[in-house]
């Protein structure tokens, strides 16, 4: 998988690990997640899949794992446990600090932000499409002297 950093985000020492679309009571999501205090690197990984289908080649790229990391600095795969899943229902995932629950007015705006592109990173989170789609993904966390200092949602 391919790496792109996407920006820099302050989540004030939590998040809510969720799809955008749910409230703060559904089920599926992970809510007030504390992390220690910091800057965290918003990254994207991508994965490119290359063949042929009925004898036409193909290239489908799509978000494989989006995580934050306190400071860049980014553990080996390897050392983070997972820690809990989401569910996902409309197509996206992400990491939001206080993420407010949308009425359907505002629920149109955010999908108006979001008709381009496949990663974003605003004011109200930072957040990608989600893999194949909707469904059930692991959320894992690295931690140093028992704080998380990352975090990622793996699609792929």
């Amino acid at each position: 998988m391919r790496r792109k950093k996407i920006g820099i985000m302050d989540f004030c020492g939590s998040v809510d690990i969720t799809d955008p679309c749910y409230d703060r009571d559904v089920w599926c999501r992970m809510n007030d997640v504390k992390i220690k205090t910091g800057n965290y690197t918003c990254m994207a990984w991508y994965h490119t899949d290359k063949g042929e289908y009925d004898g036409q080649p193909y290239c489908d790229k799509r978000v494989g794992i989006i995580g934050i990391y306190l400071d860049g600095e980014i553990p080996r795969q390897k050392a983070m446990e997972e820690i809990g899943t989401i569910g996902v229902d409309a197509g996206l995932a992400g990491f939001f600090h206080n993420k407010p629950d949308f009425d359907d007015e505002a629920w149109s705006c955010f999908c108006d932000k979001v008709i381009n592109g496949d990663v974003w990173l605003d004011d109200t989170g930072f957040y990608s499409s989600s893999g194949y789609g909707d469904g059930c993904y692991g959320v894992f966390a690295n931690k140093k002297n028992g704080e998380i200092t990352a975090l990622e949602i793996r699609f792929l």
